[in-house]
């Protein structure tokens, strides 16, 4: 006799894995949104829907609170959940320890420290991967999830600089310049003897992480967005730094503007 489980079953686990992609917390019985319609500088208001409700709803009522005359910049806009990263604290507690740990060169040591105390003031959420330009909410489905929960919802405005950090003394912001590649942007800061010196991570405003090359020998131009952060990897002959670096850049990813 034929069998429907194994169907049911495959059916069943694409459902979940499509679900978990963009809502990975409980049901609520209303999605509430905390809206920042005009930068984080600016008093959050919150919209209440009595079910759940479709990005593209949410961003152009969203649109409508916004009273700043410049359009939304929407590589920097962002949707994040309303707790903060799960591996945060423990990121935090161990650049605290690496700062300890080296506190016979006071440079590496506040270098770990900084960034340590800049992720705490700056990472509170958990961004999601999704798109937040209307356009492209309202033309394509898969941009346009079904928001069930609480939420946090950033119309970003243009920014003007761009943030190094990691293995530099302190996180410094710099003025953002059309076509400025990274290896422009470092030399207006002093890498330490534990950065890296071939390429630097660099976190576009949309969250998306590219590598960008910095030496001589692999020089070849790439445009760095308004508001991007430049991380500067750690990097030593007597230590692995690789998974501290990814676990950096990973975070780094829930910055909003």
């Amino acid at each position: 006799m034929f069998s429907l489980f194994p169907l049911f079953s495959r059916y069943r686990c694409y459902v979940l894995a499509s679900l978990c992609l963009f809502i990975s917390i409980p049901s609520f019985a209303q999605s509430i949104i905390t809206l920042y319609a005009n930068g984080t500088s600016a008093a959050a208001v919150t919209l209440h829907y009595a079910e759940p409700v479709r990005l593209a709803q949410v961003v152009s009522d969203s649109l409508k609170q916004r009273t700043v005359s410049e359009t939304s910049y929407w590589l920097g806009s962002s949707l994040s959940t309303a707790t903060e990263p799960k591996t945060k604290q423990a990121l935090i507690t161990q650049l605290t320890q690496l700062s300890q740990q080296h506190r016979d060169d006071a440079v590496i040591s506040d270098s770990f420290s900084n960034t340590a105390q800049w992720l705490q003031q700056h990472i509170h959420h958990q961004r999601l991967p999704v798109n937040i330009d209307i356009d492209k909410v309202r033309l394509n489905k898969a941009d346009n999830p079904l928001l069930n929960g609480n939420y946090q919802l950033q119309l970003a405005n243009r920014p003007t600089s761009v943030i190094v950090i990691g293995a530099i003394e302190k996180p410094q912001t710099i003025t953002w310049q059309p076509r400025m590649a990274a290896k422009e942007y470092l030399t207006q800061v002093t890498p330490l003897t534990i950065a890296a010196n071939s390429e630097v991570t660099v976190i576009q405003p949309d969250g998306v992480i590219q590598q960008h090359p910095i030496a001589y020998w692999n020089n070849n131009h790439n445009d760095i967005a308004p508001g991007a952060i430049i991380f500067i990897g750690y990097q030593s002959l007597f230590h692995n730094y690789s998974e501290l670096n990814h676990a950096i850049s990973l975070m780094l990813i829930n910055r909003t503007l």
